[in-house]
């Protein structure tokens, strides 16, 4: 250990500079990285909970963007549809009035459907109080992150859209879109869109009537996209979406956007392994004499590869511990600072710090092997020759 830090600190600066190359590395893979198991857990989260359903919405209205709305007459005829066994009406708006763009998961305000339960495969448990009742009105359930965004708890009022709420339970985290909502009563939904609408609109159409759209539970979920074109089939001004659109839609979308995110911090991180490289052979330059010497005394090549190989990996712990550090902070920092809009882009896991950590270690390695290996097959005589 002693030869060790006796060796990385010849060059104090450049040992210094060397670590900050792979740590800048490390920090943006820890960023990027984070980002990405986000929005991962999202889409995962997503694939679970429509991969045993049918979506049925108005056919004006986009999948991924919302549109105009259904109305409840609509699940009558649903239901008649062979093979399905139940239409549960869903209600979701924005929770803020400001619907602007934003980048992940907004906080939304969703309806509860008691009687949909029974049919549901994707279970959210209730952490604190309890869940909503078919005749709850005024009372709502919150997700894990929207408690700490709104800083509320059971037992206490909060206002969604103007009006006030009670918070009867809380969901336990699930690391997906259910973090981020307000369930609240069917009725209770209605009533908060209805009054969302124009003035124009509200006069042909009643509260009770209004639905977002159809979440429909099969006798065969492998059914599904037979299901989904029988009833576009079967009932006119409406779409419907089998399980596999979620996934294709969705999962593909971000598996490039991953991938693209990924790919620059990949770059830093090797960039940095060439620095690696550069510091070592300058290093084995600078103690060529001293290699020769080694070897005159009875040192094997190997042992010579070895000490330059850990030189490299000590490089690469010191950067990685110190970039993943960093990294971490600076999401927890975001994270943080977004949290009163309901925007949690980050999410710091252990199995990404663990990828990143071995990443660190095996780009070092890698980057030092090369100049460890020419280290090793020095000539003895003319490594003590050498000026």
């Amino acid at each position: 250990m002693r030869i060790l830090l006796r060796n990385l600190l010849r060059r104090k600066l450049r040992t210094a500079l060397t670590v900050g190359g792979i740590m800048i590395g490390v920090f943006a893979l820890t960023v990027m990285g984070a980002m990405s198991e986000k929005l991962s857990l999202l889409v995962k989260g997503g694939e679970d909970y429509y991969k045993t359903k049918v979506i049925v919405l108005d056919s004006q209205s986009s999948a991924m963007m919302g549109g105009a709305p259904l109305t409840m007459d609509k699940q009558t005829a649903i239901q008649a549809v062979e093979g399905v066994v139940y239409a549960s009406p869903n209600v979701a708006m924005m929770l803020d009035e400001d619907t602007s763009v934003s980048f992940g998961m907004p906080s939304m305000i969703v309806s509860h459907d008691q009687q949909a339960v029974q049919y549901e495969t994707f279970k959210v448990k209730i952490t604190k109080g309890r869940d909503l009742k078919a005749d709850d009105r005024g009372r709502v359930v919150l997700g894990s992150d929207l408690v700490k965004t709104l800083k509320a708890d059971v037992g206490q009022t909060i206002k969604l859209r103007g009006q006030d709420f009670e918070v009867i339970g809380i969901y336990d985290k699930t690391l997906t879109a259910p973090d981020n909502s307000a369930a609240v009563s069917l009725a209770d939904a209605q009533e908060l869109v209805y009054q969302s609408l124009p003035e124009a609109f509200k006069q042909s159409i009643q509260p009770e009537a209004l639905v977002s759209e159809f979440h429909v539970y099969l006798e065969d979920p492998a059914q599904g996209e037979e299901i989904a074109t029988k009833i576009q089939d079967q009932l006119e001004g409406v779409k419907a979406y089998g399980p596999s659109f979620f996934e294709k839609q969705v999962s593909q979308s971000v598996a490039i956007f991953n991938l693209i995110i990924l790919s620059g911090a990949l770059i830093a991180i090797i960039v940095g392994g060439f620095s690696i490289m550069n510091t070592l052979t300058f290093a084995v330059i600078e103690r060529t004499r001293e290699i020769g010497i080694k070897k005159a005394v009875g040192a094997r090549a190997s042992r010579i590869l070895k000490e330059f190989m850990i030189e490299a990996a000590a490089i690469g712990v010191i950067g990685g511990i110190v970039g993943m550090a960093l990294g971490s902070l600076m999401t927890w920092i975001i994270n943080a600072s977004s949290r009163s809009s309901g925007l949690l882009l980050f999410l710091v896991t252990p199995r990404l710090l663990i990828a990143v950590f071995i990443f660190s270690i095996v780009i070092s390695v890698v980057a030092g092997f090369f100049p460890a290996r020419r280290a090793s097959k020095l000539n003895p005589v003319e490594a003590l020759r050498y000026e």
